[in-house]
């Protein structure tokens, strides 16, 4: 009988054990692989390097063709951002609009650096800073149209909404006139792409910045012009854009990119780059000096 109860007893600490097991690989299966993955605020300290994945889109971020140089707003911005935190900035991965969701996710970058526009379809996959300034979005034509003017609500029946796959122009005609036409460029053509298929009526509207349509506008004087409208399309701000679920990064950031709207930093930045003044709407602060009395 004692033989029959410790052999018993085996059988159940065996049957335990690989039942434990089991439930531990299954456990650990279950978890997504970003949780397994160091954080990116732990990884950034234990580096002591923020790497930033980017794209060029001047004044924001400027890429000099033929040195490879950067420079731009965001460029500044994230020096200042190290220099604070004593950090060192490296910009490892230049990609497309399109590619920077996915980059974050598997955590090729910690952030990326160039001024993405949050929207809902972003804020399923990614998370973002507090911006450091906010961009307005309007309505650009052919300098002799004038069907659009007061009137956005018609591009929606005759008009080729022009943009690259991806990028901000086919997502508002995507959402606000599904009705229209569009034609979709390569990314590598860019803004000037975009406005030369409107300027060689390929097209007939895009959707964009006045800082974007004023750089081609001063390139070509006289070929495109905005669409007459008393509020623009969309307002969108300019942060960094990191992976989802890294809040401790985001707080880091956020923290250090409040200190510097408040002290003036940024401010001499956006100026410095301020080609077209009123271009760059500034971050409002969220207090109110009295005075003297």
């Amino acid at each position: 009988m004692g033989n029959f109860m410790k052999f018993g007893s085996v059988i159940l600490i065996v049957v335990l054990s690989v039942l434990a097991s089991s439930l531990t690989s299954f456990y650990i299966g279950a978890k997504p692989a970003a949780s397994l993955r160091e954080s990116t605020y732990d990884r950034v300290m234990r580096t002591k390097t923020i790497r930033c994945g980017y794209a060029a889109w001047p004044p924001l971020l400027i890429k000099d063709p033929n040195s490879g140089k950067l420079s731009g707003v965001f460029y500044d911005y994230m020096q200042a951002v190290g220099k604070a935190l004593n950090l060192k900035i490296e910009w490892s991965e230049e990609m497309g609009w399109g590619d920077f969701p996915a980059a974050l996710s598997v955590g090729r970058v910690d952030a990326f650096c160039a001024g993405a526009w949050p929207n809902a379809s972003r804020a399923s996959q990614i998370d973002f800073t507090v911006p450091i300034s906010f961009q307005a979005i309007y309505a650009y034509v052919r300098a002799d149209d004038k069907r659009f003017d007061n009137n956005l609500a018609a591009i929606g029946s005759s008009a080729t909404i022009v943009g690259v796959d991806g990028e901000m122009a086919m997502l508002i005609a995507n959402r606000d006139f599904p009705q229209a036409k569009s034609l979709q460029i390569p990314e590598l053509s860019g803004a000037s792409g975009v406005f030369l298929s409107i300027v060689s009526n390929k097209g007939d509207v895009t959707f964009t910045d006045p800082i974007t349509a004023g750089t081609f506008d001063a390139a070509n004087p006289g070929k495109i012009r905005r669409v007459a409208t008393k509020t623009p399309l969309r307002v969108f701000g300019n942060p960094l854009a990191i992976a989802r679920g890294q809040d401790d990064f985001r707080r880091m950031i956020d923290t250090t990119t409040e200190e510097l709207l408040y002290n003036g930093d940024i401010e001499k930045i956006l100026k410095k780059y301020e080609t077209f003044p009123g271009t760059m709407l500034r971050v409002l602060p969220g207090y109110q000096v009295s005075a003297a009395q």
